[in-house]
């Protein structure tokens, strides 16, 4: 429909939920999993409730967070197995619907079964009616590909919600190019802009420089915002401390800036 804004109609016409299912989509290599770290943290840390579901079977994705999907997490599919995936996907909704809390879906990059399981079960209809209403988490890069990638998707209906959020992620951006330059044609860009049937907004989403040293702390990036120890027995060190906390806190400017703190869990 058009680009999500405080006076779009259509999103005025959404109402608030207490749960969501915000499911990722698009090309691989885009930083994806990354994101639904911080995204999921966000609603864990602010006490509300959350299920991670992880159904990238070759590759941890969403899972590699340990800290806190040991915790919450829902069991990851036993194979890659179209069948499986797709009764995976069933068990995943109906698991956060039964304990009444948000859903967060990983999948792997350019990974059809979501999408073909979607369309054959109505997904978007059936979340609606279950109290779970779906927002697609789509990655998007500066390659004519990763474009074309979520237009072809659109098009084919195949996995379309009412609500779409557009993540440009900083770390898909060449070395040696100023995110600003890449990623200011795609906000002007008509073809993500009106999307028939989505209301859309874009989230950008700043570089970690310090993202590897997080991860091999074994720490959340709240806890590592905090100060907390790592698996050394040891915290980050201030600067990075500092970094991590910066970068949580734009990452949160950015969802309020772009009007969507109720699409996401």
């Amino acid at each position: 429909m058009t680009r999500k804004t405080d006076q779009s109609p259509v999103a005025e016409a959404v109402p608030a939920n207490p749960h969501i299912s915000a499911i990722k989509a698009g090309r691989g290599n885009l930083g994806g999993s990354t994101i639904l770290g911080p995204l999921s943290e966000r609603a864990i840390y602010a006490g509300r409730s959350v299920l991670l579901a992880d159904g990238d079977v070759r590759n941890r994705g969403l899972s590699q967070y340990s800290t806190i999907f040991d915790k919450y997490g829902f069991p990851r599919p036993a194979s890659e197995e179209s069948g499986e995936l797709k009764r995976w996907y069933t068990d995943a909704f109906s698991a956060a619907i039964e304990k009444k809390a948000s859903l967060i879906v990983d999948v792997g990059g350019g990974d059809r079964t979501l999408e073909e399981w979607a369309n054959e079960d109505n997904l978007v209809q059936a979340a609606d009616a279950m109290g779970l209403p779906v927002t697609g988490i789509f990655m998007c890069g500066p390659q004519p590909g990763d474009i074309e990638y979520l237009l072809s998707l659109w098009e084919s209906q195949m996995f379309k919600p009412r609500r779409g959020i557009i993540v440009l992620n900083e770390w898909a951006v060449p070395v040696g190019h100023k995110p600003d330059n890449v990623f200011a044609p795609l906000y002007t860009d008509s073809r993500l802009l009106d999307v028939d049937g989505m209301d859309v907004a874009f989230l950008r989403i700043p570089k970690l420089t310090c993202m590897r040293d997080v991860q091999l702390s074994g720490l959340s990036f709240h806890d590592a915002a905090e100060g907390k120890n790592g698996i050394t027995g040891k915290p980050l060190d201030p600067m990075r401390r500092w970094q991590v906390q910066n970068w949580l806190e734009v990452i949160e400017q950015n969802i309020a800036t772009a009007n969507i703190t109720t699409w996401l869990p």
